[in-house]
């Protein structure tokens, strides 16, 4: 059942709509149930498109899709993230090749080592710069002008790196975007395709997207415009990587015929941590009214002060240790920082007080060098040179990324490179091979050649042949995957397999054990029975360079607000008097939420309730 909020966006059928969906307000089953709508009222399901960020959100909306109007329809909708959209509009015009983002950085490495750029503008720097200056719709010239401190280094690497793409025809992640939109501009047979693709087209988490996308939406609209946006400009936390959640708020203008739809009411948190997230979200000027309601009673949030960021690890650990003890289940609570950076001491004091926990965030598996290798290996089997390069430097004693490079260009190889060069002979032998027949292929290549792994392998384990066969197990895991895709794609192709793979937005790794220790930003869209927010401290959180600019100030608070209402039944907020550099004050966003005060002491424990807990503060700062 819907409720009656709900039910207006399901009914929906065409025309332009907005949906501001509140936290825990069940847009996700609400866009579900209109797409199944449209399907039954005779809308023809492939010409539904569902945009999504993650591939993990993606899954989830065709995973309830199926249940609604059954698998054999659910997978004639299109559900994608913006960068596979993209990768399908350029894959209807010919061979794509992509360049993945750590293969990117490593390229961006080389070309500042090669112009002697400062340290301080290393390649994750320029990269995310780059990054950033296109997803805004910008050039070589906004760049120069974002990043005068790094001039000239950072435009000559810009130019570098372009070319070089150029030369070996490949794409990076924002270049997809770029191409999709430049194509369906000029291409009127592909535009109409796609527009017969995209007929109705719904995008989730609105707020987070950036000009470029916004730019490809409005060449896939037909002239119904049959846009649903999905989102909540309180939700809006990404404008460092080029998102523009003005798109959201100036909906209205762009589409003046648009019906806007809002989702009031919070199934997730009590009233309690409503109360206390709509209060807090109110001091932007920035914002949609939005009027949540629960329909649960509960408690404000607690506020713990500590005397030390010790302590208040000290007294994290406690609030953790007695809701376990209480029955909470670990995986129900969750410890949210502004950065993983400030995880030392709440590590240091679970592990004290013997609490499983997890870092999610972390390394995650296709991040791993040995995963990393068998994509290179696979990309360099379907032509791309750069992972050619990345093989020969991993499995050839003695070659790096230079002599790699080189010996591509020459031709002219060492004899110590037969054995990788004789592995990706046999894997190209297969790269026409689909399904199935391609996955067995694969798995049978590599275990004919692992004694050319091997040495690599137990490179990576430090010379330990247990930890080595570890570095084997996940290399077999990789291809499990392909046997996966195989199983739902039975006649995909190599190239399709890696997209699927390179494109997916990273999701956060959670193994699934313990207390989830994760930044804020990885946070969203979770929800959690306890959730704590420590060292709010002026200076952490905000930062002082947040603190001087109106625009970040203000997305800092929605990320606070994310975090706050990722509780559904127990919230706590805590902060410290005195840091490494002295005394601190607590952050303004702990002075503008509603909760119950608490102080600590780490030999007495907690002392004291304070219900006014906004007056107490004003008092003491």
């Amino acid at each position: 059942m819907l409720n009656p909020e709900q039910e207006a966006v399901a009914n929906h059928l065409t025309g332009p709509a907005l949906v501001i969906a509140g936290p825990g307000s069940g847009k996700t089953r609400t866009v579900v149930h209109r797409i199944a709508r449209l399907i039954r009222k005779g809308v023809d399901p492939e010409t539904v498109t569902a945009v999504t960020f993650t591939k993990k959100a993606a899954g989830e909306m065709r995973e309830r899709l199926v249940h609604l109007v059954g698998e054999e329809t659910a997978t004639k909708v299109f559900t994608a993230t913006f960068h596979s959209l993209a990768y399908h509009v350029l894959k209807d015009t010919g061979t794509v090749r992509v360049l993945p983002a750590e293969q990117a950085r490593k390229l961006i490495g080389e070309i500042l080592e090669d112009l002697q750029a400062p340290k301080k503008l290393t390649a994750k720097v320029a990269q995310g710069a780059f990054s950033r200056v296109k997803n805004s719709g910008g050039g070589r010239r906004e760049l120069i002008a974002l990043y005068a401190d790094f001039s000239p280094y950072i435009e000559r690497a810009w130019d570098a790196y372009e070319a070089y793409k150029e030369e070996k025809k490949l794409l990076d992640f924002d270049d997809l975007l770029h191409q999709a939109v430049h194509e369906l501009s000029t291409d009127i047979d592909l535009q109409a395709r796609w527009q017969h693709r995209a007929r109705f087209l719904i995008v989730d988490e609105y707020q987070d997207t950036n000009l470029v996308q916004f730019n490809l939406l409005r060449l896939l609209l037909t002239p119904e415009e049959n846009l649903m946006a999905v989102g909540d400009p309180n939700q809006a936390i990404y404008a460092w990587r080029g998102a523009d959640f003005r798109l959201i708020l100036e909906f209205k203008k762009h589409f003046p015929n648009a019906t806007v739809y809002k989702l009031h009411t919070n199934y997730r948190s009590h009233n309690g941590i409503v109360t206390a997230a709509k209060k807090v979200i109110t001091h932007n000027t920035q914002r949609e009214d939005l009027d949540l309601k629960a329909l649960r009673n509960g408690d404000l949030p607690t506020l713990v002060q500590a005397q030390s960021r010790e302590d208040e690890a000290l007294a994290v650990a406690e609030v953790v240790k007695r809701h376990l003890d209480q029955g909470t289940p670990p995986e129900e609570i969750a410890i949210l920082l502004r950065s993983l950076a400030y995880s030392r001491p709440i590590e240091a004091t679970l592990r004290r007080y013997r609490i499983p926990y997890t870092i999610v965030g972390g390394l995650s598996f296709w991040n791993r060098k040995e995963v990393q290798l068998y994509l290179h290996l696979l990309q360099a089997a379907s032509g791309n040179p750069e992972s050619t390069v990345e093989v020969l430097a991993s499995l050839v004693p003695g070659m790096g990324p230079k002599k790699a490079r080189k010996a591509l260009e020459t031709g002219k190889y060492p004899k110590e490179a037969e054995e990788a060069l004789q592995l990706l002979q046999d894997l190209r032998a297969y790269t026409g091979e689909r399904g199935e027949h391609l996955a067995s292929a694969v798995q049978n290549t590599l275990h004919r050649h692992r004694k050319t792994l091997w040495p690599y392998l137990l490179e990576l384990a430090d010379g330990i042949e247990e930890a080595a066969w570890d570095r084997w197990a996940n290399l077999e895991e990789a291809v499990s995957t392909l046997f996966a895709f195989a199983h739902h794609t039975p006649e995909g192709d190599l190239d399709t397999y890696l997209a699927d793979i390179l494109l997916q937005e990273e999701d956060p790794e959670d193994s699934g054990d313990g207390v989830k220790i994760m930044t804020l930003h990885a946070s969203k869209g979770l929800e959690f029975a306890v959730v704590l927010l420590p060292f709010l401290v002026e200076g952490a959180f905000p930062s002082w360079r947040s603190a001087q600019n109106p625009a970040t100030l203000e997305e800092e608070r929605r990320l606070f607000y994310v975090g706050l209402t990722r509780a559904k039944e127990h919230a706590y907020l805590s902060y410290h008097l005195v840091g490494e550099r002295g005394a601190t004050s607590p952050s303004r966003f702990a002075r503008e939420t509603p909760a119950n005060l608490i102080h600590y002491n780490p030999t007495i424990g907690y002392q004291g309730k304070e219900t006014d807990t906004l007056s107490k503060l004003a008092e003491l700062f």
